[in-house]
């Protein structure tokens, strides 16, 4: 039982939503530049199951969190590209088992360069670098940590296609690398080094405009998160992840817009089954 538990903090660790932070639809389709975009998340996150190899587990993990998201996002151009430089901070809290952390956690810096905006044929290729900064609460006794102490970087490119007046089709792929966590415990509560292998993923978003203010999105996510390792002993928990989910924007005023969606996984092979529910308030200058 000792030895699931400890497989089990770091799977949730290594998976918390805010710490695999994915796209919305549309996120992709810039601003002019010149203008700013604030915007404002709440997730709440929870999950029972944990599986092992595919299969559940006879252990009921009460992942549950509650984070806010800040990110400031400023558009603008060098040369011929629009870019917009930008960050996301999240505060809040997060529970597994018997163990609780709260408070602010990593920052990641980001900008997205759009090397292709064809507005006229609506079509966009665009790459994101985030840049993960280990400014989170962490404390390695803790089963589950806000701040994941390691640099991380994931590198991002995205395709997106407009059809008609209405639809949108964007296709995310990325990769994640991490730096070394150099203070873990292992089984025994030994001070540790854990590494981890990169990180894959991908994104498809197909959203709808129902009208000039409202839209509808469905979502999928796929996650391939690279094993783990402390003290060079393979933790065996490498993960397959595939998740589904919808999402709804509307525009409360014409700066003024409430995103509102809804993610679950729908199979993975190693860590905690997750749902997620979010909350996404954003004003334009």
């Amino acid at each position: 039982m000792k030895t699931l538990l400890y497989a089990i903090s770091f799977c949730a660790i290594l998976l918390l939503p805010f710490n695999a932070f994915a796209n919305n639809a549309r996120d992709y389709i810039p601003l002019d530049p010149g203008h700013f975009f604030m915007a404002f998340y709440y997730e709440h996150a929870f999950g029972n199951d944990y599986y092992a190899k595919g299969k559940k587990e006879n252990i009921s993990t009460d992942l549950v969190s509650n984070v806010g998201l800040i990110r400031p996002v400023y558009f603008t151009q060098i040369g011929p590209f629009t870019i917009d430089p930008q960050f996301i901070l999240p505060v809040g809290e997060a529970s597994l088992i018997d163990s609780q952390s709260s408070g602010i956690g990593d920052l990641t810096l980001a900008a997205t360069i759009w090397f292709i905006n064809d507005k006229e044929n609506k079509f966009i290729f665009a790459y994101t670098p985030y840049f993960t900064l280990p400014t989170g609460q962490y404390d390695s006794t803790n089963a589950v940590n806000l701040g994941g102490n390691r640099f991380t970087t994931k590198q991002e490119m995205t395709v997106a296609k407009g059809f008609g007046e209405n639809a949108w089709l964007e296709l995310t792929v990325n990769c994640e690398f991490y730096f070394n966590n150099e203070d873990v415990l292992n089984a025994y509560g030994e001070k540790s080094t854990m590494s981890q292998d990169p990180s894959v993923g991908g994104e498809a978003h197909f959203s709808y405009s129902f009208t000039k203010q409202f839209f509808g999105s469905a979502d999928y996510f796929y996650r391939y998160a690279g094993e783990t390792t402390v003290d060079g002993v393979s933790m065996n928990d490498w993960d397959s992840r595939h998740t589904v989910g919808v999402s709804f924007g509307y525009m409360l005023t014409d700066t003024t817009q409430l995103l509102t969606y809804f993610k679950t996984d729908a199979a993975l092979y190693n860590g905690i089954r997750t749902s997620t529910l979010g909350l996404r308030l954003a004003f334009i200058f």
